[in-house]
């Protein structure tokens, strides 16, 4: 109970207070809620590192120890509340929204046993790998999206956003869930960065190129243990789920301000139902990424914001996607300078086109002032010029709302810094690959240029497997068809979008509301994004494009409820029923209740083998054979080898880094040191090289003049 109370207090009550400082008395409270997350996480990741580097130039060796950071943050917490409450005298908060009214509570009385359906599913499989209650739950979510629809229009609203934080954080804990212990590639190093960090009560560059520039895996979940004090493994496996499982609420926001709540709940279902965000504990610094990414996005189009905070606010945001992750850094940049340019070539369509007017007639007698009306008698020729200018200086003024050169250039700034001084690897990186995208623009076609994921996604891979590959190969194309078809309907109706009054019949069936020019713009520079990281082979290969694909879906999920919208008036039926016909195949799918339907065992959350079982999962066997080498043998100037998969097992349980071992199973010559063996290799008698799985016996003169030295029935040591 402890460890909760302070969990709540740490995610909540800082960002809740510098809500309360900036008056942001009149956003939702949906809104408030989020923001209070996203800002109580800018406080404890800026603030610790304020701590860490003010206390460590005075002389304190450990600065993220529990006293100094406790009376820090305590100090700290005390002086935003003083603050709030000075500028909120008067102000009595009420919590009468968070009663539920009885039809709600119908309504929410099945999703409320999903997460501990989730829990105790998960519990069930690891203990005797029966995955029933997990399957019952993986058909029950899709069950209710579609009784959901079926009652659209008895549903309150307030049931959307309750019902997709429980479906989300169902779905994340299955994965954080399994195992005792890490489960991923790149998150085992970012566990030993959070453990170094830990132990030495410091945060520092420690040489493990661009993964130390993340605040969001070391300096973060270090804060967290020293509050909360439980064990290391569980809360690097479940924070991030807790965390993130907030992501598909702020998809929510975004989407139901243009296509309402129901449409809205079906955009953020679908977001659900990408890999990158049901294997968040696997992808933690992407995700808290993108999670800033889209609360900054949701910040910058909110209509109760006064400009000063919202560029406070946007700028805070935008910092800690800089420090969570340098590939959403990158990916955020290039959508910034898209949408720049864009509303530069909006701007110059409009003062050219004479029939378009950026604003609606109303918009424009509410913005030109009394004084600029053309005085009686006046001549016509030069009433009418004096007319377009007037116009013409309102579009131009509702063009001035957001994104500037000057806001760019700071976001750049600050990117430069962190990744441009502070830690050279990801910027180098990054100039390199924009250097290989011009350099190989003559490729761009060529298929065998693009990584295996994208070669699968156009056909060449799919089709030679079974029924479930056949069924997610079709399905996952029937999304893009459904996506692409939004992106050209928007794109057709140009001028009714974003032009029409709101009470226009005409767009009322696509849209609740006209979108913001720039919304317009950016949703198109996320689609261009992606679409570049599809076509050009140079990115698809040196920049994993399913990332890209994720963190552009926060807006482009849209796409997929206008394309569904679009495609049932051709077949003349009602457009959820077109949408859920896509959306709910996708959703078992990728959750792996599909291939589990067929008899595959492809998701490690469902099954005990496979593929992704055999090189994800860490049997505790195998870490105590790691931590048996760590503290046993003498590891100075000695070489381990061991295979591919076994040195995330030593980065993690061990802290035996990559530049301590060598590859058992792809090397060649005489083996010396000592060789690591992880369960697989012993229970199974197999080994993961690089390509395939072989057999263990192919390899045995490796262990020629070896001895065994310590074995545990699923993890051996020779020497």
């Amino acid at each position: 109970m402890i460890n909760l109370t302070s969990f709540i207090l740490l995610t909540f009550l800082p960002g809740l207070l510098i809500l309360y400082i900036l008056k942001l008395d009149k956003l939702g409270f949906l809104e408030k809620l989020l923001l209070s997350v996203g800002l109580s996480i800018a406080f404890l990741m800026l603030f610790g590192l304020l701590v860490n580097e003010v206390l460590f130039a005075l002389g304190y060796t450990k600065p993220l120890s529990t006293i100094p950071l406790l009376s820090s943050f305590s100090m700290a917490s005390l002086i935003l509340l003083i603050i709030a409450y000075i500028r909120n005298k008067g102000f009595t908060p009420s919590l009468s929204n968070l009663r539920l009214t009885t039809t709600e509570k119908v309504f929410l009385v099945v999703p409320a046993f999903f997460p501990l359906q989730s829990i105790v599913g998960m519990r069930i499989m690891n203990l005797t790998d029966n995955n029933v209650l997990l399957m019952v739950l993986l058909f029950a979510i899709p069950a209710y999206v579609i009784a959901i629809s079926f009652a659209r229009g008895k549903v309150p609203e307030r049931v959307y956003p309750a019902a997709i934080f429980l479906v989300s954080i169902s779905l994340l804990l299955m994965f954080s869930l399994r195992s005792n212990h890490i489960i991923g590639a790149d998150t085992h190093i970012e566990y030993y960065l959070f453990q170094t960090t830990l132990t030495n009560s410091y945060w520092s560059i420690l040489g493990s190129g661009s993964l130390d520039a993340c605040l969001s895996i070391s300096l973060l979940p270090s804060v967290y243990q020293i509050f909360l004090n439980m064990n290391s493994e569980y809360l690097f496996k479940v924070l991030y789920s807790l965390i993130v499982s907030i992501l598909p609420l702020v998809v929510y926001i975004l989407s139901r301000k243009y296509i309402g709540a129901f449409y809205a709940f079906l955009a953020s279902i679908f977001f659900m139902t990408q890999a990158v965000f049901l294997w968040t504990p696997a992808e933690a610094r992407g995700n808290i990424a993108v999670l800033f990414f889209a609360l900054a996005i949701m910040v910058f189009f909110q209509d109760n914001i006064s400009e000063f905070s919202r560029r406070v606010l946007f700028i805070i945001l935008a910092v800690l996607v800089i420090v969570s992750h340098y590939s959403a850094t990158y990916i955020f940049l290039f959508i910034l300078l898209l949408t720049l340019i864009g509303m530069s070539i909006l701007s110059s369509i409009i003062s050219r086109r004479k029939g378009l007017a950026l604003v609606s007639a109303e918009s424009i007698t509410e913005e030109a002032p009394p004084t600029s009306l053309p005085p009686r008698g006046s001549h016509l020729g030069k009433d009418t010029t004096v007319l377009k200018t007037n116009a013409q200086e309102s579009s131009r003024a509702a063009l001035r709302r957001g994104i500037t050169v000057t806001l760019v250039v700071l976001f750049f700034a600050m990117l430069f810094f962190w990744y441009g001084q502070l830690v050279e690897a990801p910027f180098g990186s990054a100039v390199r690959l924009v250097n290989d995208v011009f350099t190989h623009l003559g490729r761009m076609l060529v298929a065998e240029a693009r990584n295996q994921h994208l070669q699968a996604a156009f056909g060449g891979v799919a089709l030679t497997k079974g029924i479930p590959q056949h069924i997610k190969f079709v399905v996952s194309w029937l999304t893009v068809i459904f996506i692409a078809i939004g992106v050209l309907t928007l794109i057709r109706r140009f001028k009714t979008v974003l032009f029409t009054p709101d009470s226009g019949q005409e767009r009322l069936d696509l849209l609740s509301r006209k979108l913001e020019p720039e919304y317009y713009v950016l949703l198109m520079a996320c689609f261009a994004l992606l679409v570049a990281s599809v076509v050009l082979p140079v990115i698809s290969k040196g920049y994993a494009a399913t990332r890209v694909y994720f963190q552009v879906m926060v807006t482009v999920s849209i796409f997929l409820v206008i394309g569904g919208i679009t495609l049932s008036r051709y077949a003349k039926s009602h457009p959820q029923w077109v949408i859920l016909l896509v959306l709910i195949p996708h959703f078992l799918c990728m959750t792996g209740a599909m291939y589990q339907v067929f008899g595959q065992p492809e998701a490690v959350t469902l099954n005990s083998e496979g593929h992704l079982y055999d090189v994800l999962y860490i049997h505790d066997q195998d870490s105590y054979g790691a931590k048996w080498l760590r503290d046993k043998a003498e590891l100075k100037n000695t070489e381990i080898y061991t295979s591919n998969s076994g040195k995330n097992i030593l980065a993690s349980q061990a802290g035996i880094l990559e530049s301590d071992y060598r590859q058992l199973f792809e090397s060649g010559g005489k083996v010396g040191g000592y060789i690591y063996l992880r369960y697989y290799n012993v229970v199974d008698g197999k080994v993961l090289t690089l390509q395939e799985s072989r057999e263990m016996a192919e390899y045995q003169d490796k262990f020629t003049g070896k001895s065994k030295i310590y074995s545990n029935g699923g993890s051996e040591v020779w020497r």
